[in-house]
């Protein structure tokens, strides 16, 4: 059998698992949950979405930003 780190033990989980976890309660008492979270819409993404999409590609924009995010989406 292989043996594993012991660190391995101090790893956490995912936050969104707890957070899916917990609305599945919360639907379960009856309570309407609005997700926002991991999956897929039930639209279309916007032509003008998919445009604005298609144009930053073609202009390069293929990698992460920075952290803080660009300056011209900040000022």
């Amino acid at each position: 059998m292989a043996h594993l780190a012991e660190r391995l033990n101090n790893l956490g989980s995912e936050g969104a698992f707890e957070v899916l976890a917990k609305t599945k309660v919360l639907e379960a008492q009856g309570k309407k949950i609005a997700h926002f979270e991991i999956g897929e819409p039930d639209f279309d993404t916007p032509e003008n979405i998919k445009k604005a999409a298609y144009e930053a590609l073609e202009k390069g924009y293929t990698h992460y930003v920075p952290s803080l995010g660009v300056p011209e989406a900040r000022e």
